[in-house]
């Protein structure tokens, strides 16, 4: 499970600046083990994230953008941020000395993003649940999905376009546009079948089975 904060100067980078946050940004991504089951399967809460297990112990990842960092990176380099990473007793994980794996991780993330990753999730309303359908490449996938009674769906938009959860029901609801990263969770209680379609791209089109 991997929660995510921010120092104040990054915290207010709004929708449109993600891919130059100011020089004193830091972001600290904590980590923990997933609370499971006996069979080893993580437990979601009831808003369909991961839970903490309270017996692991967790990570701190450290990234901190100032003017001439990650120069020591060479062709790794991710603009001017640098990393290190902590123990819960303070210890190094990872010494800034050997931060350089985490600047090849965060090279994928690529430069309009800043090199970071999980911006949308906060830019664009996404609520961090464990998504049971995405968008992407103009599809839901998976576009038909059996659930029971009482679950809770979460459907992620992983398109770079904007896209719509829309009832074919003419007097349905629709989410609206959701953009990248963003996210809708629904609780299904009654058992039957909710066909919808994306009202920006109607060729996009799935289907949730609900049973008892």
């Amino acid at each position: 499970m991997r929660t995510i904060f921010a120092n104040e100067v990054a915290f207010n980078v709004e929708d449109g600046q993600q891919s130059n946050y100011p020089y004193g940004s830091i972001l600290v991504m904590q980590t923990w083990n997933c609370l499971r089951d006996t069979s080893g399967a993580c437990v979601l809460d009831l808003n369909g994230r991961f839970q903490k297990d309270p017996a692991a112990t967790p990570t701190l990842f450290v990234m901190r953008k100032e003017r001439g960092f990650g120069l020591a990176y060479g062709p790794n380099q991710t603009g001017e941020w640098e990393y290190v990473a902590y123990r819960r007793d303070g210890t190094h994980q990872t010494t800034p000395q050997n931060s350089f794996s985490c600047a090849v991780c965060h090279l994928e993330a690529q430069k309009n993003h800043d090199f970071t990753y999980r911006t949308a999730l906060r830019t664009h309303k996404g609520s961090g649940a464990v998504p049971d359908m995405v968008m992407t490449s103009y599809r839901f996938l998976p576009n038909i999905l059996t659930v029971k009674s009482g679950t809770v769906v979460t459907i992620v938009n992983e398109d770079a376009p904007a896209h719509t959860v829309t009832d074919d029901w003419a007097e349905g609801w629709s989410t609206g546009r959701m953009r990248y990263g963003n996210s809708v969770s629904i609780r299904f209680t009654t058992p039957g079948k909710f066909n919808f379609h994306c009202s920006i791209h109607p060729t996009m089109r799935g289907k949730i089975v609900v049973v008892e």
